[in-house]
């Protein structure tokens, strides 16, 4: 499949677009009615993007294998394509990659689960250990610990309490249903923007921009031709 479509220029129409050149090929319909036409639209792309890419004669030289150039040629693409994008991208999902921690007990005892409160108020009694004993929910087996998950999972009701809460805040009792919980803030994980998550963003951006060109041509559009421009 790779050779395949090494050898398959891309058809241009009268702006200067590409489409897929549907060759008559019994490989390729042989792929179709597997239904993995997608992953030859992906290959036979990528295979397009690479040949616009010229790598130094160092980096060709001190590369292991076939593949680690395509990555290569893959990477500069992605980082020449997307790199003024990351920060907005980062920050509109930042949410999405924050974590929490916190711990829940949880009695159908409203009586019982305030004298709780109290004690773990008091100092006279550890909450974890309270949870394990006392709370009715599958968080007991952890010591009443739950995360680190993503802030905006949960009842609504916890979300809109944890969010309001600092680290170490104990909120509660209150009741969801006819169940009543104790909830503690154990931690906030603020997700920075470092050198890994970048790599993982700039991914994110590539994955986004590859799927809407693939489900173009798979429905027979055209596409604009992706440009490559180096970084000075």
């Amino acid at each position: 499949m790779t050779v395949i479509s090494k050898t398959l220029a891309p058809q241009l129409d009268e702006l200067g677009r590409w489409s897929w050149p549907d060759p008559d090929c019994e490989c390729v319909r042989m792929m179709r009615r597997a239904g993995r036409f997608r992953m030859v639209l992906t290959t036979w792309l990528e295979e397009q993007i690479q040949a616009l890419v010229d790598l130094p004669a160092e980096v060709t030289q001190q590369a292991d294998s076939p593949d680690a150039l395509r990555q290569e040629r893959l990477r500069r693409f992605r980082q020449a394509a997307f790199s003024l994008h990351v920060e907005e991208h980062f920050s509109r999902t930042k949410r999405n990659r924050d974590r929490i921690i916190y711990s829940m007990l949880r009695c159908k005892s409203r009586p019982r689960l305030e004298e709780l409160s109290l004690a773990i108020r008091e100092g006279e009694l550890d909450f974890a250990a309270a949870a394990i004993r006392y709370s009715e929910g599958p968080e007991s087996a952890q010591g009443g610990r739950i995360g680190p998950i993503s802030p905006d999972a949960g009842h609504p009701e916890l979300k809109v309490r944890l969010a309001k809460a600092n680290e170490g805040d104990l909120i509660g009792p209150f009741a969801i249903g006819d169940v009543h919980v104790l909830l503690r803030l154990d931690a906030r994980i603020t997700t920075r923007l470092d050198e890994a998550l970048q790599t993982q963003l700039l991914q994110e951006l590539y994955n986004a921009w590859l799927d809407r060109q693939l489900q173009r041509l798979e429905v027979g559009d055209s596409i604009e031709p992706p440009e490559y421009i180096p970084a000075l």
